[in-house]
């Protein structure tokens, strides 16, 4: 026969009151370290938020201001890689008569984000403080290709690989204004200026 052990059980040792330290109150040091390391985490959060890559985020009432700017409430959104006729600009059409590009560019993105289910992907912020962002509407993956392929919007890569083959189909159609000669907008916006 072999062995038999006994196993008991004894309850946890407690240490004496006396070994019991006292839990430290933080101070006003301590707890500014904490709201920094908050601030800096909050900051990375939202810094990824924006980044190239993020979901894209569903805007429910989208108003277009011109040819390559919406708003959705009171941000502003700036179609990224594309730059769109302004409001007052006109070009000229095959047979050399002037046509209001700026409005008619305005009009055409109106109508495509008029299908519904417009979305965005912000790309980062202007130096105005708009949201740069590819957007896309219902049966339309990418506002600023069509604007552009289109020849209401010229390519404008500046931070964004824009839209050059988009460009140059729209150059060998004779699209929109690509009709005849015509002042790329940051030209035009150069020789008129804002005022007030």
């Amino acid at each position: 026969m072999g062995t038999i052990y006994q196993l008991r059980w004894d309850p946890p040792r407690t240490r004496p009151a006396a070994d019991i330290q006292p839990r430290r109150a933080l101070r006003p040091a301590d707890l500014l370290l904490l709201f920094g390391i908050l601030f800096i985490a909050a900051a990375i959060g939202a810094k990824a938020f924006w980044r190239e890559g993020a979901p894209p985020r569903v805007a429910l009432s989208v108003q277009v201001i011109d040819g390559d700017s919406l708003r959705n409430g009171s941000e502003q959104i700036r179609l990224v890689g594309i730059d769109a006729p302004e409001l007052r600009q006109t070009c000229r059409d095959v047979q050399g008569r002037e046509w209001s590009c700026g409005r008619a560019a305005r009009a055409r993105l109106a109508e495509l984000v008029a299908q519904g289910d417009v979305a965005c992907s912000p790309r980062g912020r202007d130096r105005y403080g708009r949201t740069l962002a590819v957007c896309s509407a219902r049966n339309v993956p990418d506002l600023g290709e069509v604007m552009v392929r289109e020849g209401y919007a010229v390519n404008y890569a500046i931070d964004y690989g824009g839209y050059p083959a988009a460009e140059r189909e729209a150059q060998s159609a004779r699209s929109g204004v690509w009709q005849s000669d015509f002042e790329r907008p940051k030209d035009w916006r150069k020789r008129h200026p804002r005022t007030g």
